[in-house]
């Protein structure tokens, strides 16, 4: 009897030990666990690790949806960043088309030019070309003034963009060679279709967000300031300039040299034209966001009958 029950403990207490063996996680069998020599327990632990992500495995991360997303918008911002610039520089070169068809008609210069001209003129051993970029850089002198600590730095590269609008006026000046009108009528279709080209190039430069030319800036300042219509300013702005440039012939000439009605037309009519181009540009837009937004909730509706037929289930 004694060693029977000497017996029946000893079970008992081997049983209990197997329990708490396997209620902890741990094999009875020794031979079941990993081998620290084989790197087994290493191996293990590392897989599980990995499972449970508390360590970061380099071929996932690299190839995650996070980092593809991730460079994906990075790419498309330096895209859309190249397309801005693109657009400036067109507009650019698509306002000094403008200009030379303006000045093809025979009907005095473009408000903005035409203060250097007069100066030219008068002090005939100064270029205009000259007048011009000292023209180009009061104007930004201006927008300091205006803007103050608003003023941002990359604004300063206005006046290397006005040496490329120089560029673009002489070549395009070349490229129309001999080619005028013949008549008074003629002249006036020559201001108007000059007057359309140099709106469609203001308002590129204006969407592109980036750098504008000295003018549209100082334009584009007063705007920030007074909170009006680019348009708008932008007509009294070529209108002073059309104003000064009367001025400055009197005084240095004692008539109005360089300055004439296609002038006066001109700084009435750009900026009206500027805001019909603007309220088309901003039709157009809305037309764009709302047709995206249709699309996204479009995509989303599906998701969406899906998740309410799941918490239904």
């Amino acid at each position: 009897m004694t060693e029977r029950k000497i017996n029946r403990g000893s079970e008992i207490r081997a049983k209990g030990k197997s329990m708490g063996r396997e209620r902890s996680g741990v094999s009875a069998d020794p031979s079941d666990r990993p081998s620290p020599q084989a790197g087994g327990l290493k191996a293990a632990s590392s897989a599980e690790g990995v499972r449970g992500g508390l360590l970061p495995s380099t071929e996932s991360a690299e190839g995650s949806p996070a980092v593809l997303a991730e460079r994906s918008m990075t790419l498309r911002a330096a895209l859309f960043l190249t397309g801005r610039i693109a657009l400036m520089l067109a507009g650019i070169a698509v306002m000094g088309l403008g200009i030379d068809i303006v000045v093809k008609a025979d009907l005095g210069n473009s408000p903005i030019s035409a203060t250097p001209n007069v100066l030219s003129i008068g002090f005939t051993m100064v270029s205009f070309g000259t007048f011009m970029l000292g023209w180009q850089c009061f104007l930004v002198l201006v927008q300091i003034a205006l803007l103050r600590r608003e003023f941002r730095l990359v604004d300063l590269w206005q006046i290397p963009i006005s040496v490329f609008f120089g560029v673009c006026i002489d070549a395009f000046m070349a490229l129309l060679g001999p080619a005028a009108p013949t008549s008074y009528v003629a002249s006036w279709l020559w201001l108007a279709g000059g007057m359309a080209v140099l709106a469609l190039g203001i308002v590129m430069t204006v969407v592109s967000g980036t750098v504008m030319n000295c003018g549209e800036a100082v334009v584009q300042a007063v705007v920030r300031k007074i909170d009006a219509r680019f348009g708008t300013v932008k007509v009294g702005f070529d209108l002073a300039c059309a104003a000064l440039a009367c001025l400055c012939a009197f005084l240095l000439v004692g008539h109005l040299a360089g300055v004439r009605e296609g002038t006066f037309v001109c700084a009435a009519f750009t900026g009206v034209i500027v805001n019909v181009y603007m309220g088309f540009y901003g039709k157009l837009r809305d037309a764009a966001r709302a047709q995206s937004k249709a699309r996204g909730e479009s995509a989303a509706d599906p998701l969406v009958q899906r998740g309410s037929v799941s918490s239904q289930e």
